[in-house]
């Protein structure tokens, strides 16, 4: 037995309840957009498939069969989903409503995402957040995340992505290191020093440091996708990192970290908000996204240095 749905009677369906539903078939047509002998023939189609009569046509009225009643009162069901459906999807479309599912770096707070989220969440509240702090990449064409901000170039090509901000970048080591092992006079000797490489914002073995230098470098104990992760390394005298500048600012002021090389580093690394092609049309995403773009726009770059005190305890 086939138990596959007969799309076509769907529509008949569709096309009996309205004719009921209306009174007569130019009533339906004129509902449905159809001609009236093209729901004519949808109710003729139903009626011959399922083997009995669901109308009493006359010239003046047409009246349901004791059959035609029964079927009517699941097509009307039918309608009634449909009809439910399309207004689910038209408020997706123009109110935001519903769970965003977004993730974030770990060191989001740097950026003034703990402060944007609420005023966010306020402005609509009918929407209801599900943030995600992670450092890895994550499958959005799998559905696991609507949003994703996203330090560094962008990973797909299929995603859209729209660029927030960007940050300028620092070669920085701890005194001990450099006590130890010298410090690096051009870009080159960051190949005979040693290196923990974060390979979310660099490819791994090799740094770009302007947009006419990029050099490689020696790998040393630590290779991570996390800024945080190399940052701590490298406060522990472990060796050179090469990071965003607001994460480390704090540590420069406080000269537990020496910057290399400044008059070589020019790089700025960018902050983009990324989802699936095509996402941008609901509603709830459309929303976040201009949001966060406004916000971002309206605080001088780099405006994430008040929060920097917040580095120690991410």
């Amino acid at each position: 037995m086939d138990d596959r749905p007969d799309l076509g009677n769907v529509m008949a369906m569709m096309s009996f309840a309205a004719v009921v539903s209306t009174g007569g078939f130019s009533s339906a047509a004129t509902m449905l957009g159809y001609s009236k002998a093209a729901v004519s023939r949808q109710i003729a189609k139903l009626e011959q498939s399922i083997g009995v009569r669901l109308l009493d046509r006359t010239t003046r009225s047409v009246t349901l069969t004791p059959a035609g009643r029964e079927m009517y009162a699941r097509c009307a069901r039918i309608v009634e989903e449909v009809n439910e459906a399309n207004q689910v999807m038209t408020g997706m479309l123009s109110k935001p409503r519903g769970e965003l599912k977004v993730n974030a770096p770990v060191v989001s707070s740097l950026f003034d995402l703990t402060t944007i989220l609420p005023r966010f969440l306020q402005t609509y509240p009918d929407v209801r957040l599900f943030v995600n702090l992670s450092d890895s990449k994550v499958d959005l064409l799998k559905g696991r995340f609507d949003v994703v901000f996203w330090m560094g170039d962008t990973f797909d090509s299929s995603l859209e992505s729209v660029q927030l901000r960007s940050y300028p970048m620092a070669l920085v080591a701890a005194r001990s290191y450099l006590d130890r092992a010298g410090r690096p006079s051009a870009a080159n000797d960051l190949k005979v020093h040693t290196c923990i490489v974060e390979t979310h914002i660099s490819k791994v073995g090799e740094w770009r440091l302007s947009e006419d230098t990029t050099v490689a470098v020696n790998r040393g104990p630590l290779t991570s996708n996390s800024v945080r992760m190399a940052r701590e390394a490298t406060l522990e005298g472990l060796g050179i990192s090469y990071l965003p500048r607001f994460l480390v600012e704090d540590d420069i002021a406080a000269r537990r970290l020496e910057v290399l090389l400044p008059d070589l580093v020019n790089e700025r690394i960018p902050l983009h908000v990324v989802f699936p092609r095509g996402n941008y049309a609901l509603s709830k995403v459309r929303a976040f996204v201009d949001f966060v773009r406004a916000e971002m726009a309206d605080q001088e770059e780099g405006a994430a240095a008040p929060m920097l005190g917040l580095a120690t305890a991410i």
